[in-house]
């Protein structure tokens, strides 16, 4: 079966920065399941997938407008302190999970200003061209029930979830 819109494709795949440093990989965080052509896979790395099959394999590069997007200077703003929890000790680097009038966001501190704090918005790999490799492992199509609940109820794999 190809990789079509409503098809839930099963990948183990490697990702890495335009120096080849990996930042992701199946073989730290497991195989990877996604419903195809709702937006949930990076585009370059959808564009890519679509058409194939069980077995096929990808290796590309994947320019920024392709994959989390370009730095846009307007995501960096400087915020209140208080919007972080009491007891977590701010510095600059870290990330934290955010929901706001955007959706869902990784917000990386940038620097302490008294009681206010400049952030990033934008995603941690926004402007960066990254290298995948991906094998399919697996194409089915999704069930109806599947579709409707895809971005719901579906367990995103570990590294979206942020503990920080």
């Amino acid at each position: 079966m190809k990789v079509i819109k409503n098809s839930i494709v099963t990948l183990e795949y490697v990702m890495m920065d335009h120096s080849g440093e990996v930042l992701e990989s199946s073989k730290v965080d497991g195989e990877y399941d996604y419903l195809h052509g709702i937006g949930e896979m990076l585009p370059g790395v959808e564009k890519a997938l679509s058409g194939l099959e069980k077995g096929d394999k990808i290796d590309i590069v994947i320019p920024p407008e392709d994959g989390f997007g370009i730095k846009k200077e307007d995501f960096i703003l400087e915020v209140d302190k208080d919007i972080f929890p009491e007891e977590t000790i701010l510095e600059a680097g870290m990330e934290f999970d955010v929901e706001d009038e955007d959706g869902d966001n990784i917000i990386t501190i940038l620097e302490l200003r008294g009681e206010k704090v400049l952030v990033d918005k934008n995603h941690p790999l926004a402007g960066e061209t990254l290298k995948v490799q991906a094998k399919i492992l697996d194409v089915r199509m999704a069930e109806d029930w599947e579709i409707e609940h895809w971005g719901h109820n579906h367990e995103a794999h570990e590294h979206c979830d942020h503990d920080h």
